[in-house]
């Protein structure tokens, strides 16, 4: 059985950087050296880029696969999307692609099956592994905001070896949903996750959302009743709230406030400190690219807000499991969350600590704790 290494480590002095690194590392995709490494390197967007594209060649060469898709994946992560200039999105469009052929090379002897499960134009993409005999269940897992369905193989493969079949699945706006179908997120995840269950034929399902996961799984629950447990790993109650909850009051009043004038000239003031900042810009820019439909930063607020749990929760009804991060900024609202659930079979959770190396967010700096706590869970309530 594989271990993921344990560690949040002090890579880098911007927190941006800082846990993507840990991230890398803490699914065992990069090594602390190399991390270490490249980290030393960083001073913005694009030394981020140079430091992990760099490395590919090298890595592949090697045979180290994993590592060098992970610095695709990198290399890709912070890409600032200038959506005028042609030849960065065939730059972004070509390393996405080779980022997908690399991975495929680096699981082509895991054992796993991949499905394109159609849906409209388009399909969602499904990895899963399952076994011969007799198995504890059936897992399905999914990401969040911007995840590619490969960078969860390490928690297949470890699911997988505690004694369930495991399915991952891409759904609106992720990995391949959005750049080779083109379909933007939308809230609705219940649609995507019925056409998951609907093809395997699956039942009595546990679904864990990762990241903003903890919102898109929720909702899925919400609406369907074969999902008979579910995992918000983390919770996502409010997007909105969260994204705005660490900044000055003065700055919070007044977006809150210019939500209910979308024409107001203080936008564009709001706007320049966005331009002038790149990890704010590139957020904007994310959000053109995964939700689409936004031009303003008004519209990237107004959209944010329809990723919350506050409508849905009284109608779910399942095994409830919450985990969170003491020093994650969705914590703030591990509270409401737990209490709006009035309605499900039950309710757990958990606030992992900094001494655990499991306070950020999704357990980052330590995911076999939150991985073994959640298969724990699963195997007390089936």
């Amino acid at each position: 059985m594989m271990n993921f290494p344990v560690g949040f480590y002090d890579f880098h002095k911007d927190t941006a950087f800082n846990f993507q690194l840990n991230r890398f590392y803490s699914f065992g995709c990069l090594s602390y050296d190399t991390i270490a490494e490249i980290s030393k390197e960083l001073t913005d967007f694009d030394s981020w880029f140079q430091s992990f594209s760099s490395r590919v060649e090298t890595f592949h060469n090697n045979g180290d696969l994993v590592a060098s898709a992970t610095c695709l994946r990198a290399a890709l992560f912070f890409m600032l999307d200038d959506h005028g200039d042609v030849n960065k999105q065939m730059q972004k469009t070509q390393l996405y692609e080779q980022c997908m052929n690399e991975y495929q090379a680096a699981y082509k002897d895991a054992g796993l099956t991949y499905v394109n499960v159609p849906f409209e134009s388009g399909y969602f993409p499904v990895i899963y592994k399952c076994h011969t005999n007799e198995s504890k269940g059936d897992i399905v897992v999914h990401g969040g905001y911007d995840s590619f369905i490969q960078e969860l193989i390490p928690l297949v493969q470890y699911i997988y070896s505690n004694g369930y079949n495991v399915y991952i699945f891409e759904g609106f706006g992720q990995g391949e949903v959005l750049n080779r179908c083109g379909m933007k997120m939308k809230p609705e995840w219940e649609i995507c996750t019925k056409v998951i269950l609907d093809y395997f034929r699956l039942k009595e399902v546990t679904l864990i959302g990762i990241s903003l996961g903890g919102y898109l799984a929720a909702r899925a629950a919400a609406y369907e009743d074969r999902i008979k447990r579910v995992v918000l790993y983390d919770l996502i109650y409010d997007f909105y709230g969260a994204v705005l909850v660490k900044a000055p009051d003065e700055l919070k009043n007044l977006i809150n406030h210019l939500m209910d004038i979308p024409d107001s000239p203080q936008w564009k003031s709001i706007e320049a400190l966005m331009q002038a900042n790149p990890f704010s810009l590139w957020l904007f820019q994310q959000g053109q690219e995964v939700f689409g439909n936004i031009t303003t930063l008004y519209d990237y607020y107004k959209c944010i807000k329809n990723y919350n749990t506050i409508e849905i929760s009284p109608l779910i009804q399942q095994d409830v499991l919450i985990l969170a991060g003491e020093e994650d900024i969705y914590t703030a609202y591990f509270e409401q969350q737990r209490k709006a659930l009035t309605n499900a079979k039950s309710v757990s959770g958990r606030i992992f600590t900094k001494e655990e190396n499991a306070s950020h967010h999704c357990q980052v700096g330590n995911l076999q704790l939150a991985m073994d706590y959640i298969l724990t869970w699963i195997g007390s309530n089936s």
